[in-house]
């Protein structure tokens, strides 16, 4: 089974949140996924539209109320700095904003496209037969993700409860309170939607490099030993695993430049994010006679420990490919080693001139590679703004 024909569920709830406007074609003889299709005459676009003007709308209602809070608290309350509302109002708006970069997808349709192509090409070399015998577990994935998303919506609408009574009119009936809090929840789905997204389309990429490198396990090499004389075929072979390799680098390729501005735009936005709740929740200690501080006790490091889960999620996603390509290196490379005949030789080293972490690597805008190496300079990063912020 195609790893494509798995992910319906997972099509449903980008669509139910708004993530995507997006619907699957299946083909009408075998009844499998065949590529996804945008049509303005399909309800999920319609859906996808409505859903967009009640987020935006939300939003600028909850960002009209959030300054007036803020107005009404700093002219009540002196003991808060200036620079806190600051971070505050700033921390705010970059949150808010992910709507932009989710949505960026939207406008990436023929690049995405493109790499379910290409990854339907890798597939059509591996054979149906090679797929069943080494199916993934995409589905369990996508299970334990929305599990997760289901849970951190709930503890964070749970958290936020005393900063909505406050935002929020006193006089609002039940149905309006219950609307709002509706599409709040959906906009929180949607923001981690995109991030199960990211991951859903780079656990694929490194599934498939994986599978690559089954075929070169340590174990079978006496059976290429044993078969080595018939030369053409083995060296079919060979030809058939670097074509697969070079279909699901072009996968990666058109699948980072989908996420490379988004993900560059969301580390910048969690780091700021963090700086400011981790900020926030010494002062409080710090300062235990602030009224502002006094409501939703807990909301500040929850955000503080959830975005920092959230940004090594991003790193570790990354990742998953470049760490497949380097197992799959070493494969190589120790069957270079085995002492196969020289023509068969050649075509390894071919071969190995090919396996490059570059192509399967995420550049965040062209700047720099994004992965796991970020940790200690992020790390540093947020703890000397954290320093020069308390000491101000």
């Amino acid at each position: 089974m195609s790893v494509f024909d798995q992910l319906q569920p997972f099509v449903s709830l980008c669509q139910a949140c708004g993530l995507i406007p997006y619907t699957t074609k299946h083909n009408s003889v075998t009844g499998k996924f065949e590529r996804f299709t945008f049509s303005i005459g399909n309800f999920s676009t319609w859906w996808f539209l409505l859903v967009l003007v009640l987020q935006i709308s939300i939003v600028v209602l909850i960002g009209q109320l959030n300054e007036e809070l803020q107005g009404a608290v700093l002219s009540t309350d002196r003991n808060i700095p200036t620079t806190m509302i600051v971070l505050t109002g700033v921390s705010s708006t970059a949150f808010l904003a992910q709507l932009v970069s989710s949505r960026w997808i939207v406008l990436k349709y023929r690049r995405l496209g493109n790499a379910v192509e290409a990854v339907q090409k890798a597939e059509s070399l591996f054979g149906e037969k090679f797929i069943a015998e080494h199916q993934s577990s995409i589905k369990t994935r996508f299970l334990a993700g929305f599990a997760v998303i289901v849970i951190m919506t709930i503890s964070g609408m749970f958290l936020f409860e005393p900063l909505h009574a406050a935002l929020l009119p006193k006089d609002l009936n039940v149905f309006l309170t219950t609307a709002l809090f509706a599409v709040l929840a959906s906009v929180n789905v949607m923001f981690d939607c995109s991030l199960l997204f990211v991951y859903i389309c780079y656990y694929i990429i490194a599934h498939y490099i994986q599978l690559i490198s089954l075929r070169f396990k340590e174990e079978d090499n006496d059976d290429f030993h044993a078969t080595v004389r018939k030369g053409t075929e083995k060296i079919n072979v060979m030809r058939r695993n670097a074509l697969i390799f070079d279909y699901l680098c072009r996968a990666s390729s058109e699948i980072n430049s989908v996420f490379s501005f988004p993900l560059l735009f969301l580390l910048g936005i969690k780091f700021v994010t963090i700086v400011t709740s981790g900020f926030i929740s010494i002062y409080r200690f710090i300062h235990t006679n602030t009224l502002l501080l006094e409501t939703g006790f807990w909301v500040n490091p929850f955000v503080c420990c959830t975005e920092i889960i959230r940004i090594w999620i991003y790193l570790a996603i990354v990742e998953m490919p470049v760490n497949q390509v380097r197992l799959l290196h070493e494969r190589v490379t120790a069957m270079s080693l085995s002492g196969f005949p020289k023509i068969f030789c050649e075509k390894v080293m071919a071969l190995l001139v090919q396996l490059d972490e570059d192509r399967v690597h995420l550049s965040a805008a062209g700047l720099f590679k994004v992965g796991m190496h970020l940790v200690p300079a992020l790390t540093g990063a947020g703890v000397t703004y954290m320093v020069i912020l308390l000491q101000n």
